[in-house]
């Protein structure tokens, strides 16, 4: 992980932004076999070993408890110093917003059930911010929000209902005993009464939702460019987020509906969006940071030739 994501702030100069889920309950126990109790002690150590490894110049070994490594030597190292800015995805665990606070990450809130139902967990990690002490910048938190756009809402219905509905009426039917296995989710959390986004998505079980409540209730941000930019308002302010993962495609949308909506969410709605939270504007601990400047290939192969060159 740490040598993959190093390439790929190399490749993309310096625009890694770094993911690091502790990995749902579905997915790392009964997909992999890992032990319930033991996840986020494995994740502990996995993320001591990937930040070492960013971080040293020389080669070392780790003798971890569930990692041994006689010589550990990245190549290569992250553009990005002294490592790319870090995401961590969660679902309401307090352990989560600890991690992220303790390290100074960015907690991201991802969730098919919209903004409006995200209010009751983006307020308790802000509460959870205010506890800790730390200062209440709205780019310390993120959230992934399905969006379409069209030029009315009339027309966003005719244009993309039938991929909304394909999306959470046919491809979300997940057994609800997936989410959480026994000693996923700590001791601390549980007595929180914060349902992970995960479960909370499998209990809701997606059945027979209308374009109406999918719009209504926040599921989805639908319409026309002036209706999306009022939602997403609403969105930023009520979350208190300065990140949101756009997802401009879902279900079975095609090519050409994608790059519709994008385009049209692109040139009128992010315009009136930029500047929401002035006070915090020169914030940019949770944003890559690419580099100055970036050879050319022209320039790079006529130079490689120059030096190539043999003088008789």
């Amino acid at each position: 992980v740490a040598e993959e994501f190093a390439m790929l702030d190399v490749i993309s100069g310096g625009r890694l932004i770094a993911g690091f889920p502790v990995g749902t309950s579905m997915d790392t126990n009964y997909c992999y076999g890992q032990i319930p109790g033991l996840t986020r002690d494995k994740y502990a150590e996995a993320h001591e070993l990937v930040m070492r490894a960013w971080h040293e110049d020389e080669p070392f070994a780790f003798d971890g408890k569930y990692t041994q490594l006689r010589y550990v030597n990245l190549w290569p190292k992250p553009i990005q110093k002294p490592n790319p800015p870090i995401y961590i995805p969660g679902g309401g665990s307090i352990e989560t917003w600890d991690f992220c606070l303790d390290n100074d990450y960015n907690y991201s809130y991802l969730s098919f059930n919209g903004y409006l139902r995200a209010k009751k967990l983006l307020d308790g990690y802000w509460d959870r911010v205010a506890v800790r002490g730390k200062d209440e910048s709205p780019y310390r938190a993120a959230f992934a929000q399905t969006i379409c756009v069209a030029e009315t809402d009339q027309q966003a219905e005719e244009m993309y209902a039938e991929h909304v509905h394909y999306f959470y009426n046919r491809c979300l039917h997940v057994y609800g005993g997936f989410a959480d296995a026994p000693g996923y989710r700590t001791i601390k959390t549980i007595r929180a009464d914060v349902l992970s986004a995960l479960s909370e998505d499998m209990q809701n079980q997606y059945l027979n939702l209308t374009w109406k409540k999918l719009v209504d209730e926040g599921y989805i941000i639908a319409g026309s460019p002036a209706t999306v930019r009022e939602r997403m308002e609403d969105l930023i302010k009520s979350l208190r987020v300065g990140n949101i993962f756009c997802l401009m495609h879902i279900g079975n949308m095609p090519d050409w509906k994608t790059r519709y909506s994008s385009k049209l969410f692109a040139e009128q709605v992010m315009p009136q969006l930029r500047d929401m939270w002035p006070e915090w504007k020169d914030d940019n601990r949770w944003w890559c940071k690419p580099m100055d400047e970036r050879l050319q290939p022209e320039t790079g192969i006529e130079q490689a030739r120059q030096d190539a060159r043999i003088p008789l």
